[in-house]
């Protein structure tokens, strides 16, 4: 019988194992979108990162991006995200920032999808 540490450990093991499923399959296609570009690690290893992802796109700004994404009702948002600094260095602020998207263990796989759909129809 596993101890409450024990079953704490392999709840949050199993959590970060959906995560990361639910960003590989998003950074799949961000890393294949001709014009989206990133903005840090594109590994969807959960020792690597928390599947928060931020990327641009060459040609539209984020806050247009996100707009079209609220018709479908799917909660993206744009921005700096009290990241001034990187943003104006990274020279993103005519951008509006970035477009970010973060999953967590109660986010699906066919809601990833979704967002995928959404984005098709714009980018």
């Amino acid at each position: 019988k596993l101890t409450s540490k024990e079953k704490q450990k392999e709840s949050f093991e199993l959590i970060a194992s959906h995560e990361e499923e639910l960003a590989e399959e998003y950074l799949e296609y961000l890393i294949n979108r001709e014009g989206v570009k990133i903005i840090g690690e594109t590994s969807s290893s959960k020792s690597k990162r928390v599947p928060t992802i931020s990327f641009v796109h060459e040609k539209l700004k984020s806050s247009e991006i996100v707009r079209k994404v609220d018709k479908f009702n799917i909660g993206i948002r744009f921005g700096d995200f009290y990241a001034k600094k990187i943003i104006e260095d990274l020279d993103l602020v005519e951008k509006d920032g970035v477009v970010r998207a973060s999953f967590v263990h109660y986010n699906t796989m066919e809601e990833v999808r979704a967002l995928i759909n959404a984005l098709e129809t714009i980018l």
